[in-house]
């Protein structure tokens, strides 16, 4: 039996084929998709699937959600606990793996999908996990290949040689446009490029970040804040089917209505990188629009009309997308292992779908091919790469914010990749270096900032500050966040957060969003003096029901690599309502904080 597998962010599937020829996709627990999330038990057994998502209610410090987006730590903290990724991502493939052998009998052979963006080092880190639920023969290919392979050899579309196939691959975590040409014997990888933090995860943080900003503290505790994720990823997918839905936010325990054209006014931003890379990507190929045959869009991600929307206003080109897009990728990697040698990039096709020459096919850029493996060693696994021309924008990557200020963040992200897609080639000067590691936030944020100048007006502790810590291999993010009252009339909710980018100028964008994007938005902004390279301080436009009770005050701080935010969150429930004085000694509190925390926080970063 042969198993065809697409690992992915949120979602994991998988088609096998029985050695009789028989095709198809295996269930669990009834449906076509895995869940991706894998959970570590009280018992010390890694749980995945619902029955991680039934454990998570009671214990979500002992869940990680999305371990494909982890792929580069070392390993993860759950509860207390250290969890090495490659056995997260190997709890899946044992899953997987049990399934189809309890189905159909020993697994021979499995092709296992990845994203064309990853090296050999995410390439290695896959293999290495496949191997622990004892997966020795396992075939790699990257995603857009096998859906080239499902959209010709399963559809019997019929492609000229010489033509070209454009796939654009949106799943939950990840981004992949890739450009393919069909030759006589399949098809050759023209080019590629991708983003390894943008998908169906960073638009759902978009609604996050909306709710957050117009409702205040969403969630009390862990158990509630994985709810709410969980509502707005379904309301997500509803608004893909309707015009309008509702979310229970558990902190108001009330139900809050989210449109599609609001949905698409948060999306929006998050989803133009990758529309602007699938230009660029054409454009560094010297393809034109008008000579591609076909645009697919594959991935769960994909069924958001707003993503077919902006590529055909980008490039002219009608998508076409499959009934069920997630399944696209496992079920052409079962056919690209069955139709492809082991060693070629290219996808094999029937005589039967091949045409005949276009004379008038424009001449592709020099390609050269690349077959690698990781290692020499004949009892190993092939790993499958296709030739690959990846253009200079490649290197940069789209990081997701990791604060509730999310929306924000995704928005300079999408304004970054706009602006950079134009300005980095040529002869353009190289950028400044950073001047703090991207990668070394303090170990906690809460030990180094001076909240005095607000805990002596809220002089009642709710609960203990707590700090949050995120880093990657490129960026990293810390916060704080502590809950405090005055007379158990005004409840306080400070968040204080810190970023750090590998380029100042992901930073700067990231600061001018929020001046441009949110600051202007709403109630006088003030420039601020005296920290780091600049800083603002206003006032955010509640609703207008709860702008005599709630207020949210904000301040914002770039220097060089670093931005700074800090947001006061007040509902009272005496009724009493905000004076402007109350407004401008909040603000100034605000600059007192920062002003006594932040030459603390940059010593400690230098």
């Amino acid at each position: 039996m042969r198993l065809g597998i697409d690992f992915g962010t949120s979602t994991t599937i998988a088609v096998l084929q029985r050695d009789d020829g028989r095709v198809q996709q295996l269930l669990f627990d009834g449906s076509p998709l895995l869940s991706s999330a894998v959970l570590l038990g009280a018992d010390g057994r890694l749980y995945t699937g619902r029955d991680a998502a039934h454990l998570a209610r009671s214990a979500p410090e002992r869940l990680e959600p999305n371990p494909k987006r982890r792929i580069d730590d070392t390993s993860v903290l759950l509860a207390d606990a250290e969890v090495d990724v490659r056995d997260l991502v190997g709890a899946v493939l044992h899953r997987v793996a049990a399934e189809a052998a309890r189905v159909a009998g020993p697994v021979r052979d499995v092709v296992l999908t990845h994203p064309a963006s990853w090296g050999s080092g995410r390439r290695a880190v896959l293999l290495d996990a496949a191997r622990r639920p004892g997966l020795d023969t396992v075939e790699l290919v990257t995603e857009p290949l096998a859906a080239a392979t499902f959209f010709t050899a399963m559809h019997g579309t019929r492609l000229p040689v010489g033509s070209y196939l454009l796939v654009y691959d949106l799943g939950a975590g990840t981004c992949d446009v890739t450009l393919l040409r069909r030759r006589p014997d399949g098809f050759e990888q023209v080019a590629s490029d991708g983003l390894n933090d943008l998908g169906g995860l960073d638009v759902d943080a978009a609604i996050v970040g909306f709710l957050e900003a117009t409702y205040g503290a969403l969630w009390t505790d862990p158990a509630t804040r994985l709810r709410l994720w969980d509502d707005v990823r379904s309301a997500k997918e509803m608004l893909s089917r309707s015009s309008g839905t509702v979310i229970m936010v558990p902190s108001l325990a009330k139900e809050v209505p989210l449109g599609r054209e609001q949905l698409e006014g948060l999306a929006r931003p998050v989803l133009r990188p990758s529309v602007a890379m699938t230009r660029a990507l054409l454009a560094d190929a010297r393809v034109r629009p008008a000579d591609i045959a076909g645009l697919f869009l594959v991935g769960g991600s994909s069924r958001i009309p707003l993503v077919a929307t902006m590529l055909h206003e980008a490039l002219g080109i009608a998508p076409v997308i499959a009934e069920q897009p997630e399944l696209v990728v496992a079920e052409g990697a079962l056919r690209f292992g069955v139709t492809q040698e082991p060693v070629s990039a290219s996808v094999a096709l029937p005589l039967s779908t091949m045409a005949t020459p276009h004379a008038s096919a424009p001449k592709p850029p020099p390609v050269s091919s690349r077959v690698s493996s990781l290692s020499s060693r004949a009892d190993e696994p092939t790993v499958v790469t296709a030739p690959l021309v990846r253009p200079p924008r490649s290197r940069r990557r789209l990081i997701a914010a990791g604060t509730g200020l999310a929306v924000v963040a995704f928005a300079a992200f999408a304004t970054y990749k706009t602006i950079s897609t134009n300005d980095h080639g040529g002869n353009a000067a190289p950028p400044a270096p950073p001047k703090y590691a991207a990668t070394r936030p303090p170990d906690n944020l809460c030990a180094l900032i001076d909240l005095s100048a607000l805990t002596t007006v809220y002089e009642l502790e709710d609960a203990k500050a707590s700090p949050e810590r995120h880093v990657t291999a490129e960026n990293s993010n810390a916060s704080c966040m502590l809950q405090r009252n005055h007379r158990n009339t005004v409840h306080a909710v400070v968040q204080v957060a810190l970023e750090l980018r590998s380029e100042n100028a992901i930073a700067r964008t990231i600061y001018q969003s929020m001046v441009g994007d949110t600051a202007k938005l709403n109630v006088d902004p003030v420039a601020l003096t005296g920290l780091g390279e600049e800083g603002v301080v206003w006032e955010d436009q509640g609703s207008s029901a709860k702008a005599k009770t709630d207020l949210t005050v904000q301040l914002g701080v770039i220097d060089n690599n670093l931005v700074w935010t800090v947001r006061l969150n007040l509902r009272r429930s005496d009724n009493a309502g905000w004076s402007a004085a109350d407004k401008q000694d909040l603000r100034d509190r605000l600059v007192t904080t920062t002003r006594a925390s932040l030459p603390k926080v940059t010593q400690s970063l230098t």
